[in-house]
């Protein structure tokens, strides 16, 4: 995330006169990233504007598609009774410029991200909105991606590269309708978001588990013994074959990923070990998919 098109920086960056941008970290959106989400959930609402006359006067109001989705929001997402709903363009500046950007009080960094989800898993989205929160996550090298494949899920990378073999992977799974994999992956990102991490570790070893067995269907309900049914079609390299059994091992083992929690004991976790696993268990399912599918 450290290379940077010469074109797209400013004359004083591009000099020397000011730092380049740096990627960001995890759990981490900068005011900048937050006034640009913003800017383009603007741009994209004032699409629907219509004017209509009321004893007031004429008024702004929200009209399809986006009215669907505000109702959507002030109801599923913020938990507001549906009577104080309000269509004005005032009211849905007011309520979600204060909300991405400010001032007053902002949402956190998953909060944002579960807005946006929320918004671009609609029916109603367009699609240029997604191409454009897609667009601005990369632009501003947030340290997630956006799969942009209904359900749209934001996904947690630490490079560019990490996040374009984690989309890649998510691709090679749908395209083979490895559709139980492709939701633990999900399901393992979703959890990582809620700083759910024993259970994001739990999904992403899954993920592999879910495309051993359906590249061997005979096999048991192991990983191990999966991989060892498929090894007698055509031997994996020992060091790859190392590196799943170490995987699998280190999720039998830690406590709370695999077996329940023993006196309510956090399991030994973190953000890193689970975005760590979640690109490792990644690029091993497209591995095995690749390397099997076709015997």
């Amino acid at each position: 995330m450290s290379n940077y098109d010469s074109k797209k920086l400013s004359f004083s960056q591009a000099q020397g006169y000011e730092e380049l941008p740096m990627p960001l970290k995890l759990e981490e959106i900068n005011q900048k990233t937050r006034t640009k989400i913003w800017n383009h959930l603007f741009i994209a609402v004032s699409v629907s504007l219509d004017n209509v006359t009321t004893r007031q006067g004429i008024i702004s109001i929200v009209k399809e598609p986006w009215v669907n989705i505000l109702v959507s929001l002030h109801v599923e997402f913020l938990g507001l009774p549906i009577d104080e709903f309000s269509s004005s363009r005032e009211n849905f500046i007011d309520k979600y410029k204060t909300l991405l950007c400010g001032p007053g009080r902002v949402l956190s960094f998953n909060k944002i991200f579960d807005l946006l989800q929320h918004i671009m898993r609609s029916n109603f989205c367009p699609l240029e909105f997604t191409d454009a929160i897609a667009g601005i996550f990369e632009e501003h090298q947030l340290a997630y991606r956006v799969d942009k494949t209904q359900p749209v899920t934001i996904y947690p990378v630490t490079t560019q590269i990490e996040g374009e073999a984690l989309l890649g992977a998510l691709d090679q799974l749908r395209e083979n309708e490895f559709s139980s994999a492709e939701e633990h992956l999900r399901r393992a990102s979703d959890f990582l978001n809620q700083s759910k991490y024993p259970d994001s570790i739990r999904e992403s070893i899954n993920s592999v588990e879910s495309v051993a067995r359906k590249l061997d269907p005979s096999s048991p309900n192991s990983l191990n013994k999966a991989l060892k049914a498929l090894q007698e079609k055509s031997p994996l390299h020992p060091a790859l074959e190392k590196g799943l059994q170490s995987l699998y091992g280190y999720t039998s083992d830690e406590e709370g990923i695999r077996h329940p929690l023993i006196n309510d004991n956090q399991a030994n976790v973190g953000i890193d070990e689970a975005v760590f696993m979640l690109g490792a268990c990644a690029s091993f399912s497209s591995y095995l998919l690749r390397k099997y599918k076709a015997d």
